[in-house]
């Protein structure tokens, strides 16, 4: 096992914290799972690019479709 040591943003600090009691895994876990995904998905040709090439107009506007007409939630409409 490594060790790694970053500088982070207080505030992305705080929510890895929040996101690890909330899966109730340790700091560590949840980073590890992060990183491994980071890595993993470019590699196995997962990159955002080709996600959105394999997507259907057809999903997205049956999924839009649920997504209640109301206003944005205070802080979330920018």
């Amino acid at each position: 096992m490594t060790t790694l040591k970053a500088a982070i943003p207080d505030d992305l600090h705080e929510a890895v914290l929040a996101q690890a009691e909330r899966e109730q895994i340790s700091l560590d876990d949840l980073i590890s799972r992060a990183l491994r995904a980071a890595v993993a998905l470019p590699l196995l040709g997962l990159g955002v690019e080709d996600r959105a090439a394999r997507g259907k107009w057809e999903d997205f506007d049956r999924i839009m479709a649920r997504v209640p007409d109301a206003p944005a939630v205070p802080g979330d409409d920018r």
